[in-house]
C-alpha cells in the first residue's frame, strides 16, 4: 500500500470506490405508467370491440400509460424544446 493510502486511512479516510448507481428516473417513469395503464384499463372498455378485459384493450392501455407517463415525466423538456423551435432566429 502506498504512502498516501496509508495517510488516508490514518486520518479517517476511507478508500473512495466507485459511487453507487441510482437511477430514480427509471423508477419515477414505472410508476407513473404503471398508474396511467391501470387507471385507464380500470375505467374504460376496449376502444375497438367494447368489451373490458380485451388485449387489444390491453395495449391501448399501455400505449395511454407510456404517453402519459412520458409527458409527465419529460413535459417541461419538450415544451422548452417547442419554444425554442418556435422562435425566430435573430437577424
Amino acid at each position: 500500500m502506498s504512502d498516501h493510502c496509508q495517510d488516508h486511512q490514518e486520518h479517517g479516510h476511507a478508500a473512495a470506490g466507485p459511487a453507487p448507481v441510482r437511477k430514480p428516473s427509471i423508477w419515477r417513469f414505472l410508476g407513473w405508467f404503471i398508474g396511467f395503464s391501470g387507471l385507464y384499463s380500470m375505467s374504460a372498455v376496449c376502444p375497438f370491440c367494447g368489451r373490458p378485459g380485451c388485449p387489444t384493450g390491453a395495449a391501448s392501455a399501455g400505449l395511454i400509460g407510456l404517453m402519459c407517463a412520458s409527458l409527465c415525466q419529460w413535459g417541461r423538456s419538450l415544451q422548452a424544446f417547442l419554444g425554442r423551435l418556435g422562435r425566430h432566429p435573430a437577424p
